[in-house]
């Protein structure tokens, strides 16, 4: 039972990614040139910000903070892949969907196969992975340590704008686009086992930098 409610979590929480990237792609759509862009990038943080709100299952979101509760380590190890399964779910459901709401929208099917396009041909898929990561982490790390609300969502906002307007690859995102594209093939499925394993050495990255900060802090005091 326990494990059923991280997977149906993690269904929810990737319908709240696609959700942003859905509303990432129709402004990309509606807004083309830099101006929109920038706004859709900042209403893509629609998504993490329901996650967060919402106490919802991200991979992205928990792969960074996996070894932070040593005693709980085996069973956040366990809910890992099974988040990201019902993440998984969740993003490709929304994305077909829309691809079968929107399949006689040229304009829209037009954005969005150059948006999955870009991912699966990008040369730069593994930095562009490992920086979303890490803006993720510190969006999540924000949530939790700020005080007040309005610092918190901001603190998502930036971090998410920033990720999305350089193009950086989230994996669940991918799994949407991908989804609502319908153009399924080999370097789909290659973008996305790159992209969750660089999503998650991001996020790794930027949780042991702020842990040993914390020590050396420590330490100085003493």
């Amino acid at each position: 039972m326990k494990y059923l409610k991280v997977l149906l979590f993690g269904v929810f929480a990737g319908l709240a990614i696609g959700l942003g990237s859905f509303a990432f792609t129709i402004t990309k759509y509606l807004l083309p040139g830099t101006p929109g862009t920038i706004f859709a990038s900042a209403l893509f943080s629609i998504g993490l910000i329901l996650v967060c709100v919402l106490g919802l299952q991200l991979y992205t979101g928990k792969i960074g903070v996996v070894f932070d509760d040593r005693e709980k380590l085996k069973e956040n190890a366990i809910n890992l892949p099974i988040m990201l399964v019902g993440n998984a779910i969740g993003a490709f459901a929304l994305g077909i969907l829309c691809h079968f709401i929107f399949m006689n929208v040229e304009g829209v099917n037009n954005t969005i196969i150059a948006i999955s396009n870009a991912k699966t041909g990008s040369n730069m898929v593994f930095l562009e992975g490992i920086f979303c990561g890490a803006l993720v982490y510190i969006a999540v790390y924000l949530y939790k340590n700020l005080q007040n609300w309005g610092m918190k969502i901001i603190g998502i906002t930036v971090s998410v704008t920033l990720f999305v307007y350089c193009g950086f690859q989230h994996c669940i995102a991918n799994m949407f686009y991908f989804g609502m594209a319908f153009n399924w093939n080999i370097n789909m499925l290659w973008n996305l086992l790159i992209v969750i394993l660089t999503n998650s050495v991001g996020a790794l990255l930027v949780r042991c930098i702020v842990h040993l900060t914390a020590v050396i802090a420590t330490k100085k005091e003493n």
